[in-house]
């Protein structure tokens, strides 16, 4: 049987999270009452937290998370409340939350382990430029590199998510094969399901969730679903693990969950990440 080996919570709805390299994971959380933003950076293998409910500039509320690599946090601003819409490039180390530099002519483009490149809009183009991650200094590419950069983003990303991360996917559009087809239909028979199952296949594991009808919502009376994971072992049928990701979902929600470097990745209700390792020695 498999088991959690850590979960992660804190104040406020999780509301983005990314991968700083390759063992950081970093995000924030939102309290929408109080109009507050927590961020948090944790160790991906272990759990153990670097920040936890962090307030930077007192929980501004008008700034997010766009990217970061194992040293640094990069984040953004909104223009106003009404327009949310980026500006700006804040630093902060990603283990303190000590802010570093905050450039306010370019918006975060993209990074890599040693590198991190801007972008502005001007009346006739974008503009680019490599962002010094030092003080934050930019060098403005020519509109040749600025070409090169564009394609080097679109196969970055392509790459990354190919090598190191596998998504759920729909089993009407892409069925399960004749194996998985039977244990989904054993987990699932007898249930009245609402939308799709998804799925994901890695190695011996079969990994999918679907949406169960649920109580009516008490002041609404409109209806509401469940959440139910499930891992199995195949072949062989055997089920390893099975949790309810959300009691009580207004929609059939997708994605949610997804597997990097066999590490499965689970969003328990609004405010827990959990992780589950597949390949424990």
């Amino acid at each position: 049987m498999l088991s959690p080996d850590w979960s992660f919570s804190q104040t406020g709805n999780l509301w983005k999270f990314i991968f700083a390299g390759r063992n950081i994971i970093a995000g924030e959380t939102r309290d929408t009452a109080q109009k507050k933003l927590f961020l948090f950076s944790l160790d991906v293998n272990t759990g153990k937290c670097f920040m936890k409910n962090f307030l930077f500039e007192d929980g501004n509320y008008w700034v997010s998370i766009e990217g970061g690599n194992e040293n640094i946090l990069f984040l953004n601003r909104f223009r106003s409340p009404e327009l949310p819409y980026p500006k700006n490039i804040i630093a902060l180390d990603i283990l303190s939350g000590k802010k570093l530099w905050e450039n306010e002519e370019y918006v975060y483009y993209f990074c890599e382990k040693d590198k991190l490149y801007g972008r502005k809009s001007s009346f006739e183009k974008d503009l680019y430029a490599v962002i010094n991650l030092t003080d934050g200094s930019a060098s403005p590419l020519s509109d040749n590199d600025a070409a090169k950069l564009k394609k080097m983003k679109a196969d970055a990303d392509d790459d990354l998510f190919r090598e190191y991360y596998d998504y759920p996917k729909p089993d009407s559009a892409y069925p399960a094969d004749k194996e998985c087809a039977a244990i989904i239909a054993k987990e699932t028979g007898g249930k009245i399901i609402k939308g799709d199952v998804e799925y994901i296949t890695k190695n011996e594991f079969l990994l999918f969730n679907y949406y169960l009808e649920s109580d009516s919502a008490p002041e609404t009376g409109r209806k509401m679903y469940k959440n139910v994971f499930c891992i199995y072992n195949v072949p062989g049928g055997e089920k390893l693990y099975g949790d309810v990701l959300n009691e009580n979902s207004n929609y059939n929600v997708p994605d949610n969950f997804f597997m990097k470097e066999g590490r499965v990745l689970l969003l328990k209700g609004r405010e827990n990440l959990v992780s589950i390792n597949l390949v424990k020695k």
